[in-house]
């Protein structure tokens, strides 16, 4: 069972604890018990619950006493606290709030109200526990690839290319011939690369990557990481190690880090709070409790404004307040004034009695007789009032005044949940605006590593999205595309300078190299949910309409559509550009070039589609 909370019952009476064990232990809670006080500190300090229920009365230290040094502590001072008493008076309460309470239950307890407050207090505890969870977020990896080498069964490579030969610092690739890798793995990198080697030659993993140590000849220390894969030819098992220098990209995970989590840290938490929360919702419902319960004829929700400090009326029933007047209430002014700055309920069995200053409690005498206010207070924090009125005279019973109390607690609390909830709308709301913010810096950081291509992924993003609005895709869609096509070269991050910038044709080895860089994209951009749907560019644009294209081979419909529109982008923006080895071609020869191509390297809609957008362009710059 996954516990949803843990509440902490402190109580002397072992009937009392039993009885609170088998109501809670219904809602999944972990439950811990002390019978003192002292013992109860103890176990906080251990177990930090999100929850005490605590007993007033008890040998040694009382629950008041209790809860100041748990209020007192900074590990525990916002831990929730329910008194669970038979102390039903007044200064008892006003006591255990001075003392630090959240609220009171009292002996013999109403199992529905324990656990209204319970699921009240806990559902606040979990949203905090998310917010602070949503903070550690996966950390994006930069993959370098460094060297390439096949080994035989024993381990032996039996190939090294010149990048793994330098990074070991051997002059002469063939040197490494019928060498063991082993030879330049740290001793305590050995166990863990053997049982790799293990698992890709049983079959039991495809292949396996670990971040291994490694010594050159020199005697230097390199961090690196290893991806191990097996294959068999006519001499037996070879395993294929990838081996990659990640220095730098060691130094550099920290930055990414904390970029990442900057823009994804509180993504998860707009997702995980649910409609209730929604103010409008909870006022609503505050009102149907209220009316059912207390039986009043009117009630006024008034919070205070943090811009303007005004006590702004937020909901109301059964009162009709003329609209250019009495929406608006200053903290000490009139009846719900005296409750907001004094932190005290006001009850006046008959306004008439009374003599009122205030137009607005007068307009309120005109209409109802009894009137009673409730300062909404969480966390020492004052939120607003509550007022109720009713039509004829009566003095409120001590139960009536009680339960007005304890729902104003309840209220309080879902009132700050509610308004933690729209901060964190708003937060995700600028969030998304850093995270495109930063998707497009990391665009012209790409651009400016190859000066050959600079601003070429900002016009073919923004023809990318002219073609797919085209196509009739649904904005949400446009959005991924827009962040897809932005990054679509992120993978060349891992291509070393020496290839990515070489000013001639590469060898084929080199293509071996490039080629990898959709198969990198995906790698980092994948641990991202955020951009799971902007994948299939980055991906998926070098491949074709027949096959024949990378990292994949997929063919026709397998290929993601916004692959295939940016594809085409992609090549029309190549040859439009100018190039060291070539001058740009004149657009009717892009033209001609791109329609050859339809049913082989592109989807023949897609070619469509752009054709027409091309004439009407064309078109709309001719009239």
């Amino acid at each position: 069972m996954q516990y949803l909370s843990t509440i902490l019952i402190v109580d002397d009476d072992a009937y009392v604890r039993a009885m609170l064990r088998q109501v809670l232990a219904e809602e999944g809670h972990e439950l811990i018990e002390a019978m003192r006080g002292d013992d109860a500190l103890r176990m906080v300090s251990e177990h930090l619950p999100d929850l005490v229920l605590l007993d007033v009365m008890m040998p040694g230290i009382d629950g008041f006493e209790v809860c100041r040094q748990l209020r007192a502590a900074p590990q525990t001072r916002e831990i929730a606290i329910l008194m669970i008493t038979s102390l039903d008076d007044r200064f008892s309460r006003l006591q255990g709030m001075t003392a630090g309470a959240d609220g009171f239950i009292s002996k013999p307890f109403d199992r529905s109200e324990l656990l209204a407050q319970v699921r009240t207090i806990t559902r606040l505890n979990r949203y905090r526990h998310l917010l602070t969870e949503q903070a550690r977020f996966a950390q994006l990896i930069q993959l370098s690839p460094d060297g390439i080498a096949t080994l035989s069964g024993d381990g032996a490579m039996t190939l090294a290319n010149a990048s793994l030969a330098a990074l070991l610092g051997v002059e002469d690739p063939q040197q490494l011939d019928g060498q063991s890798l082993e030879v330049f793995l740290t001793t305590d990198s050995l166990d863990r690369y053997r049982s790799g080697v293990d698992l890709v030659l049983s079959g039991a993993q495809p292949s396996v990557r670990l971040e291994l140590n490694m010594r050159a000849v020199g005697g230097q220390q390199i961090p690196v990481e290893v991806s191990f894969g097996a294959f068999r030819d006519q001499n037996g098992s070879v395993i294929q190690a990838i081996v990659r220098d990640i220095s730098m990209r060691r130094r550099a995970e920290a930055q990414i880090q904390q970029q990442i989590s900057q823009l994804t840290s509180l993504h998860a938490i707009g997702v995980a709070i649910t409609a209730s929360l929604d103010l409008e919702t909870t006022l609503s419902v505050l009102i149907d409790r209220l009316f059912a319960h207390l039986h009043v004829d009117a009630v006024n929700v008034l919070l205070l404004n943090q811009n303007t400090q005004m006590l702004d009326l937020a909901a109301s029933r059964g009162v009709a307040l003329p609209p250019d007047r009495y929406v608006s209430v200053a903290q000490n002014e009139g009846l719900p004034g005296i409750a907001f700055f004094t932190r005290r309920p006001v009850s006046i069995a008959d306004l008439s009695c009374e003599d009122l200053h205030n137009s607005r409690d007068r307009y309120l005498r005109d209409h109802f007789t009894s009137y009673m206010a409730m300062p909404l207070i969480s966390h020492e924090q004052s939120l607003g009032v509550i007022e109720v009125m009713k039509r004829d005279q009566v003095e409120p019973s001590n139960d009536w005044r009680i339960f007005f109390e304890t729902l104003s607690i309840q209220a309080a609390i879902a009132i700050s949940t509610a308004g933690l909830f729209a901060q964190i709308q708003q937060a995700n709301v600028e969030l998304s605006h850093s995270y495109n913010a930063t998707i497009e810096g990391w665009s012209r950081a790409l651009d400016l590593r190859d000066h050959e291509t600079e601003g070429h992924s900002t016009r073919v993003t923004d023809l990318t999205l002219q073609l797919a609005r085209r196509m009739r895709l649904s904005p949400e869609e446009l959005d991924h595309i827009r962040r897809g096509a932005l990054l679509h070269d992120i993978g060349k991050m891992g291509v070393p300078d020496r290839i990515l910038l070489k000013p001639g044709p590469l060898s084929s080895d080199e293509w071996q190299v490039m080629r990898q860089h959709p198969i990198y994209a995906y790698q980092w951009l994948s641990a991202i949910p955020f951009l799971h749907e902007a994948l299939s560019i980055p991906y998926a644009h070098h491949e074709r309409w027949d096959g024949s294209g990378y990292p994949r081979g997929l063919r026709g419909d397998q290929i993601p559509l916004a692959a295939r529109i940016f594809a085409v982008i992609d090549t029309w923006d190549a040859l439009r550009s100018v190039r060291p080895y070539r001058m740009p071609w004149p657009e009717a020869r892009v033209l001609a070039h791109i329609q050859s191509l339809s049913g082989s390297h592109f989807d023949p809609q897609v070619v469509e589609a752009f054709l027409a957008l091309m004439r009407d362009q064309r078109e709309l710059t001719v009239h």
